[in-house]
């Protein structure tokens, strides 16, 4: 997959199929450009936009002997059945501390509890 970034726009993913050459479209491609590959993927498509939507600010960090590392994740929206125990059990130990560096978060608190 690749990431465009151009000063001003939007950024756009481009997706393609397996076994085609994304690096020969990278190469004409103008701005920065981010080269990934998608891990996981999964859920149902929704076909329509929720009335209310189920909006998680949750922040994940660590204590460390220096201080407190910590970052800040949105989730536009989450599934009605949502617990707060399965997204610990999800990203507990699982996700970076910070956006800088590797150190895996020892705790996870919600920010809101849901959109107003």
């Amino acid at each position: 997959m690749l990431k465009q970034h151009i000063t001003g726009l939007q950024s756009r993913t481009l997706d393609f199929k397996e076994g085609s050459d994304e690096t020969a479209l990278a190469s004409l491609l103008a701005g920065r450009i981010e080269t990934y590959e998608l891990k996981s993927s999964g859920g149902v498509a929704m076909n329509t936009t929720p009335a209310v939507l189920n909006r998680k600010n949750f922040i994940v960090g660590k204590d460390t002997p220096t201080g407190r590392l910590s970052a800040m994740i949105q989730v536009p929206h989450v599934k009605e059945s949502f617990f707060f125990n399965e997204l610990i059990a999800a990203v507990k130990g699982k996700f970076d501390a910070t956006y800088t560096s590797e150190v895996k978060c020892d705790y996870v608190k919600l920010k809101f509890d849901k959109l107003s």
